[in-house]
Formats: C-alpha cells, structure tokens, sequence
C-alpha cells in the first residue's frame, strides 16, 4: 500500500514533531551556539548536523557536549542558556515542511483526529506548534516530559492513542527517526518514515510500513470519512 493510502485509510495521525512536521534545527543550533558562547565554549559549525534530535534536551546536549570535549558538570549550567536562547529566539527560523499544512486540512476535512507526539518539552511543543498556526488541528500533544519516559519508550504513544480513545490499528505514527519506529512496533501501531527529516541510516534500518520524501507524495487519496 502506497504512503498515501496508508494515510486516507486511517482514522488517526500521530507527529513526530522536530524533523517531521517542522525543520526545527536551525531553532535548536542557534539556542546550542548562544548557551556555549554564554559558558565560554566553542560554538558547533554552522553546517554540522546537531546530534541526537530525536531524543530529549539533555541528550542532545550530552552528545554535544562529547563532541566538543565539555565536562558533564558544564550540563545544568548549558541547559538553563539552551532555555533562554531557545525561548527568546521564539522559534523564528523554525518552518513547516511544505505539504504539512495541506495534509492537516485534507485528514480534518474527511473528519480524521490528529495528534503530536514529540521529546521536545511539552510546553515548547505547543509554543512552535502554535507560532507555526498548525495547533488547532490536533486534538492532543504528548511532549518528552508528559509521560515517565520519553520515545523510543512505548509510554508516550500509548498515552497519546489512550488521549485520542484510539486502537492502535486504527492510527499511525509519521515520523523521522529509529526513536519513532521502536516506539510504533512496541505499541504495535503503523509507522511512515518521514525521509527527510533528521533520523539517518539509523532510521533507514527500523521497520516501517512506508517511507516519503515530501508531504505532497501523501496528497491526491479522497479516503474514508471517518
């Protein structure tokens, strides 16, 4: 079945956020770039991929840290800069892909539910989600710090289908990274893999039930009304 079926038949979408419905990484190595200049460090390249954006702001910034050779005591004191660069910034270079906004209005229109699901704090995930005018569409948002443990862990998605009063057979997760496809196969729900989002070989390797390059590959399917 073609990733476009796969979605009209489907009466609940579940995002992936950063790498899936919005570029987020200039956002994110801007806040990385101001917290290490404000403690002393190298700033990343501006055209290094920043590691491990799937999983929650202490890891990222962890493998960050690793790269530049920072003591783990310089943690808590680049975590609160990170804060303060990324919530000033107010999400300016963030984007939508192009064909997100189509694709929400096309499953709302045939009276589908949708859903994010993300390891970005759940109050940053409403803030970019709202700035970028696509909050309205989702009936539920689970961040990195909703559940006890963040993706891959099975908690988030099935607290996020639990919200929607959704089977796990009736949803699909869309999204960009092997922490979205271990976490789908646990809660055995679909998986699409977002092709070019931030998830790499690693995402390549996981299982999935369609791969997309573009949202505009996920358009043209009148589906069911739901």
């Amino acid at each position: 079945m073609t990733a476009a079926r796969i979605v009209a038949s489907r009466k609940a979408l579940i995002f992936d956020l950063d790498g899936t419905l919005v570029d987020t990484q200039p956002d994110i190595r801007k806040a990385i770039n101001g917290a290490l200049r404000d403690c002393g460090f190298d700033e990343i390249a501006q055209d290094a991929k920043v590691p491990n954006l799937h999983a929650t702001l202490p890891v990222i910034l962890s493998a960050v840290m690793e790269q530049l050779g920072i003591a783990e005591s310089a943690m808590e004191p680049l975590r609160q800069a990170y804060i303060k660069h990324y919530r000033a910034q107010a999400h300016g270079g963030s984007e939508l892909y192009p064909g997100v906004m189509e694709l929400l209005q096309a499953h709302q229109g045939r009276g589908g539910i949708m859903a994010v699901c993300t390891n970005k704090n759940r109050a940053d995930a409403l803030d970019v989600l709202g700035r970028c005018d696509i909050l309205h569409f989702f009936q539920y948002v689970t961040g990195g710090d909703t559940t006890a443990h963040p993706k891959p862990h099975p908690a988030p998605l099935a607290h996020t289908l639990e919200q929607l009063q959704t089977e796990p057979a009736d949803a699909i997760l869309i999204g960009d990274t092997h922490a979205d496809a271990l976490c789908a196969q646990t809660v055995k729900t679909g998986f699409m893999l977002h092709l070019a989002g931030y998830g790499g070989q690693a995402a390549l390797d996981c299982p999935n039930d369609a791969q997309f390059s573009s949202y505009a590959e996920l358009q043209g399917q009148p589906g069911s009304s739901f």
